[in-house]
């Protein structure tokens, strides 16, 4: 007979399945995800950098400004230490002095990442230092993620959500499926009967009997249970959701040979007006950097530039077929 388990058989088939389990898939597959469509995000932008005053903060940094300030808070400001004459970018404050008539900060502080105002004897004094600074329009630069200054991050978290639960959906099917079965049993054969449903839904893959008792395999019928493919149409329509809102291309797989001509055209433009909206407020910043601080610095949009060279390649390839 099989290995018994005590009590093992009063537990639910989710409790049997793992609690422990599913929320540590959870994490994972939550962690994963989150890290694969922040990369997406902030790779979206490339700086270049053609002042050695940015070379402090981009070694410091490791090159992940600004995009990840903007990803996560939106905006960010890039300002001069006057102790070193280095550009820095970091997230800021506003300062008690308000706003201006139009709803903007008139003054703000940048705030150094790991910054604890509750223990400011712990604090390295350069980044007391930076921290009190009164920043404004004329001495630094508000760079924005879009046209509100919203973040990305937020966003991101819902729709990775979506796509976890849709994740552990399918998670669960696919153990339902594995093992649908009916049991019928006698007073005789009970235990039997339970301690075969634990070892199917402890995924072993041999099941021992005795074959010299009684009859103890119970009777086994198949549900049939099936797992929607719809489940996975799910997945791929949140991920271009998520996609889309970055202005990243991306069309969910169920309808990319359905599409025509204009449906492909306006999705297209869709995105390309999404990119330059957050490109513009980019440039923007860019062109306020070398006014205000001086500094050389542009950004380019890493997604049009691969379009581009991917168009272009493909032109060569079709001349060469045409010289042939």
């Amino acid at each position: 007979m099989t290995a018994k388990v005590n009590k093992s058989w009063e537990r639910t088939r989710d409790e049997v399945h793992s609690p422990a389990g599913v929320e540590d898939l959870k994490t994972r597959v939550k962690s994963g995800l989150v890290r694969f469509y922040t990369g997406i995000a902030e790779s979206m932008w490339r700086y270049e950098f053609a002042d050695e005053r940015f070379d402090l903060m981009r070694q410091m940094s490791r090159d992940t400004v600004p995009e990840k300030f903007l990803f996560r808070n939106g905006e960010c400001c890039w300002f001069i230490d006057p102790s070193s004459d280095t550009v820095h970018c970091l997230p800021y404050v506003m300062d008690k002095r308000g706003i201006n008539m139009y709803g903007y900060p008139s003054s703000w502080s940048p705030v150094p990442v790991g910054w604890d105002a509750s223990n400011l004897s712990s604090m390295p004094s350069a980044m007391v230092r930076i921290h009190d600074m009164v920043l404004n329009e004329e001495n630094s630069v508000i760079m924005r993620n879009d046209l509100f200054g919203g973040n990305d991050s937020d966003f991101t978290d819902a729709m990775v959500n979506e796509l976890v639960d849709n994740t552990l959906t399918l998670n669960q099917l696919q153990l339902l499926a594995k093992a649908p079965f009916v049991f019928n049993v006698t007073e005789d054969n009970l235990l039997s009967a339970k301690n075969f449903f634990l070892a199917l839904c402890e995924n072993k893959p041999v099941i021992f009997t005795n074959a010299l008792g009684d009859k103890v395999n119970p009777t086994v019928e198949n549900t049939n249970f099936k797992v929607d493919p719809a489940l996975f149409e799910i997945f791929d329509r949140f991920e271009c959701m998520l996609l889309t809102y970055y202005g990243f291309p991306c069309v969910p797989i169920t309808k990319r040979a359905q599409q025509t001509v204009s449906e492909v055209q306006s999705n297209d433009s869709k995105l390309y007006a999404r990119r330059q909206e957050k490109l513009r407020q980019r440039e923007q910043a860019c062109e306020r950097i070398s006014k205000v601080l001086g500094a050389s610095i542009s950004v380019v949009s890493v997604v049009d530039e691969l379009s581009q060279k991917a168009q272009e390649d493909a032109e060569g390839e079709e001349h060469e077929e045409e010289e042939e």
